[in-house]
């Protein structure tokens, strides 16, 4: 029976106990050399390191630490590691602050601590991992036949042995298709051996007729199979080698074309399938996502409610009428919703714009931006020339306007990070390139926004950064875009 390799954060649950002993020790040493004496009978010495295991665990599985960790070199685990650490740090930091603890060595502890940590959890890492791949460790790999057809050799092996990191052991090679030459697959291997010497060892031992009988006698857990483009699939090879209770993985290489980095295979309307997808995110980071999304609307709306006073009394004496600007917006997939902004403009903008963008020469551009828009509360030219900014500006630059944006939040209609979504007509411009930006949820901000704003004029560039983000997706990322948000909107960067 196959068992089912375990992915994401819990296949690394050696390395998370490690690190968390490591944790453990640190504190030990730290509270050793600062109290010398009845550490393991402080209830605050055990009430630090449960809180720090816990938050650190946590850290380490929103962070994704550990993935591919195997691959990871020793510099960049020193830059995860630092990274996890600062988190961790901030983290207990506010823990602190609120439970206000009493314990006044706190502080050395902490500088004892923190390098102690640093250092063991790397060497640590390094231990293992080499532990890891040594030879002796993986006597019990499983066995592995790679089959698949001459010309595929140069392209296929590499690949096989750059990601095995030591899950299997490759027993031999059997060669697929009609009339295979022994001989050209030899001169194929000799070629590769020169980047892999690892694939001398393995020795050809069968053809497509002599695989079945092979597998008979010269039992092995697992078999490759690699079809290559505009071959059919051997099913009764397979069926046959299943019957056996052997393990058959088989790739479907012409896939490798479709141009998306995100693919699985699923069981869709009764039928397998291969699903493929811009973006790609588990409902565990779904859930933590929406999590953050809560917790930061909850604080954005409760901040939003203070500033309805004092910026709906100045938007109220620059110009009469609602304080709220309400928009139908695009959302995720085409779905339309109210967009909630604090109204920065006058009245009637939305019949200006037209005349505006021709007369800027904007009139096909898929996105409007002014320098100096007249459509904006209290902007105008003073007698020297000189564009002055009114309480509309004001609102803007201190992106004091995209407050309400906070209910959509809640509502779930947008994200704290996301894509900017796009008004109705522009939307309707689009072409089919463009409507991949919004394949995820909108957000308040964004990899745009923080990189730029509104000194990014062309769409393109804000489609390849917009599509950017949703390939590369992650809790982490978009912790990493709210922190840089805060920053850009101190020091007004890309405002108008």
């Amino acid at each position: 029976m196959y068992k089912r390799r375990v992915r994401g954060w819990s296949q690394h649950i050696d390395f998370m106990f490690l690190d968390n002993l490591c944790a453990f020790l640190s504190l030990l040493i730290a509270f050793l050399i600062v109290k010398k004496e009845g550490v393991l009978n402080s209830r605050f010495f055990w009430s630090l390191v449960l809180e720090t295991i816990l938050v650190n665990q946590v850290v380490m599985i929103v962070m994704d630490t550990y993935h591919s960790v195997l691959h990871h070199s020793p510099w960049d685990e020193m830059i995860r590691l630092l990274g996890q650490t600062v988190y961790l740090v901030l983290i207990m930091l506010v823990f602190q602050l609120l439970n206000q603890p009493t314990e006044k060595k706190l502080p050395r502890i902490v500088l004892y601590a923190l390098p102690l940590y640093l250092l063991t959890c790397y060497l640590m890492r390094q231990k293992y991992k080499r532990f890891l791949k040594k030879k002796h460790h993986i006597h019990n790999r499983h066995s592995m036949l790679i089959a698949l057809e001459v010309s595929q050799i140069p392209t296929v092996i590499p690949r096989i042995l750059r990601s095995n990191y030591g899950a299997y052991r490759f027993i031999g090679l059997a060669i697929m298709g009609s009339n295979p030459s022994e001989e050209e697959a030899r001169e194929a291997l000799q070629r590769v051996w020169e980047e892999y010497p690892e694939a001398e060892t393995i020795p050809i031992v069968a053809t497509a007729d002599t695989l079945e009988q092979y597998l008979t006698n010269k039992w092995v857990d697992e078999v490759y199979l690699d079809v290559p483009p505009k071959t059919d699939l051997p099913v009764d090879l397979i069926n046959s080698l299943m019957c056996m209770g052997i393990t058959i993985h088989t790739a479907l290489t012409h896939l490798d074309d479709i141009e998306s980095r995100h693919k699985n295979v699923e069981w869709i309307c009764g039928h397998l399938t291969i699903t493929t997808s811009l973006g790609y995110i588990t409902g565990r980071d779904l859930l933590l996502k929406r999590f953050m999304d809560i917790a930061g609307g909850l604080v954005g709306s409760l901040i939003t409610l203070l500033l309805i006073p004092p910026v709906g009394l100045a938007i109220k004496l620059s110009d009469p009428g609602p304080i709220f600007f309400s928009q139908t917006r695009i959302g995720e997939n085409g779905r339309k919703f109210q967009m909630y902004k604090f109204r920065s403009m006058y009245m009637d903008a939305e019949e200006r714009k037209k005349q505006l963008a021709k007369e800027s020469g904007q009139e096909n551009e898929l996105m409007f931006k002014m320098e100096h828009d007249p459509r904006i509360i209290g902007q105008r030219v003073s007698p020297d020339g000189k564009w002055k900014r009114g309480i509309g500006g004001w609102l803007r630059v201190l992106s004091l306007d995209e407050f309400p944006q906070f209910f959509n939040v809640l509502k779930g209609d947008m994200s704290l990070v996301g894509t900017r979504p796009p008004t109705e007509d522009e939307w309707c411009r689009y072409e089919p390139h463009h409507r991949s930006r919004m394949s995820t949820r909108p957000g308040i901000t964004g990899l745009w926004q923080v990189s730029g704003r509104s000194n990014i004029r062309d769409f393109d560039t804000v489609v390849r950064m917009d599509r950017e983000y949703i390939e590369n997706w992650s809790i982490k990322q978009d912790i990493h875009i709210l922190l840089k948000t805060i920053r850009v909107v101190i020091r007004r960067v890309g405002t108008m």
